[in-house]
């Protein structure tokens, strides 16, 4: 059972409870961070980073979880979220690009706008939740790249050079 932790501001709040209805009736494992009601003066910092931190908390716990955020500017709340600790979050308007997320960096916060019609972000969300990551050797190096950035602020360990011996000779 996959975890979902979501959370919408006031310009998302619709949309953040539907999709938190049809997760539940899905099957899934859902936590709400947002607020209990719609609340026209609140801000998406405190619940991008909520959510964010919930998620990379499961994820540490080797629960499979992910978060969804819905508010009035996706590119903010973007921004809000990954100040968390390996939290990977990106903003989405169509499945396509929730994929591509999942695959290229193993996102695990998918931000939707406010504006987004409702089987859109259903069908992006369930996109997102139900793809993986892949693992050829680029995408994977590109996320420990990350993680190496997150925890050491270098990405040293991945300046890989070879030495003569090591590179191939192509003959004649």
């Amino acid at each position: 059972m996959t975890r979902i932790h979501i959370a919408a501001d006031h310009g998302g709040y619709e949309i953040g409870r539907a999709l938190q209805a049809r997760a539940l009736a899905a099957g899934h494992d859902v936590i709400w961070h947002g607020p209990d009601a719609l609340d026209p003066g609140d801000d998406y910092p405190a619940f991008a980073v909520r959510v964010g931190k919930a998620v990379v908390d499961d994820q540490d716990a080797a629960l499979d979880a992910f978060g969804v955020l819905v508010v009035e500017d996706p590119a903010f709340a973007v921004v809000a979220a990954n100040k968390v600790t390996g939290a990977r979050a990106l903003p989405a308007v169509s499945p396509n690009v929730a994929i591509a997320g999942r695959k290229g960096v193993d996102a695990n916060v998918l931000v939707l706008g406010g504006d987004a019609l409702e089987q859109i972000a259903w069908q992006t969300l369930i996109a997102f939740v139900t793809t993986k990551l892949d693992h050829a050797v680029d995408p994977a190096r590109r996320v420990l790249q990350i993680q190496e950035y997150e925890s050491a602020g270098t990405i040293e360990g991945w300046a890989v050079q070879l030495e003569p011996e090591q590179v191939a000779v192509q003959h004649d």
